[in-house]
C-alpha cells in the first residue's frame, strides 16, 4: 500500500468514516511500515493492539484459505481404515487357539480307521493278490449297510 493510500485512510479514520475492514487494512498496513512519522504512529496506537491483531490474523488466514481436495481427503480415510484393520490384524493372530469342545453329537458317530494297507495289492502271486484285495475290501466300512444303520439311528 502506497504512502498516499496510507493518508487518504488515516484522513477517513480521523473524519469516522471507515469500516472495520478499512481499519483492519490500515492496521495491517502501518504495522508493515517501518519509518513512521509521529501523526502515523499516534494513528497506529490510536487504532490500538486488536485492530492490529485482527488484521495480522486475517492476513494469516489468507494464506491459508486452501480446502484440502476430496482426493486427499479420500486417502486419509483409506490409509485410516486399513491402519485400524492391520492392528487390529496383528492383535487376532497373536491370540493362543481355542480348544475345541467336543460334543455329545461327535461322540456318537465312530468310524473305524482301516489297517494300513499298501495303496495296490499288484505284488506276489495271484492268491496273494487277491487275498490282498479281499483285506481291503473288508477293511472299508461298507456304503450301504452304514447308511441303513445310521438311517435306524435317527428313527
Amino acid at each position: 500500500m502506497t504512502n498516499k493510500n496510507i493518508q487518504k485512510l488515516i484522513d477517513k479514520y480521523l473524519a469516522g468514516e471507515t469500516s472495520p475492514a478499512e481499519e483492519q487494512r490500515l492496521a495491517l498496513a502501518l504495522s508493515l511500515h517501518q519509518d513512521l512519522s509521529e501523526e502515523w504512529e499516534s494513528v497506529r496506537l490510536m487504532l490500538g493492539e486488536l485492530t492490529l491483531g485482527e488484521a495480522e490474523y486475517d492476513a494469516i488466514l489468507k494464506e491459508r484459505s486452501h480446502k484440502p481436495s476430496a482426493v486427499i481427503i479420500a486417502l486419509r480415510v483409506i490409509s485410516s481404515v486399513a491402519a485400524i484393520y492391520l492392528v487390529g490384524l496383528f492383535f487376532y493372530l497373536q491370540q493362543e487357539p481355542v480348544a475345541k469342545v467336543e460334543t455329545a453329537y461327535n461322540n456318537k458317530v465312530e468310524q473305524k480307521q482301516p489297517a494300513p494297507q499298501p495303496e495296490y495289492c499288484t505284488e506276489g502271486t495271484p492268491r496273494e493278490i487277491l487275498m490282498c484285495y479281499l483285506e481291503r475290501r473288508q477293511a472299508q466300512p461298507d456304503t450301504y449297510k452304514q447308511l441303513k444303520r445310521m438311517s435306524n439311528e435317527n428313527k
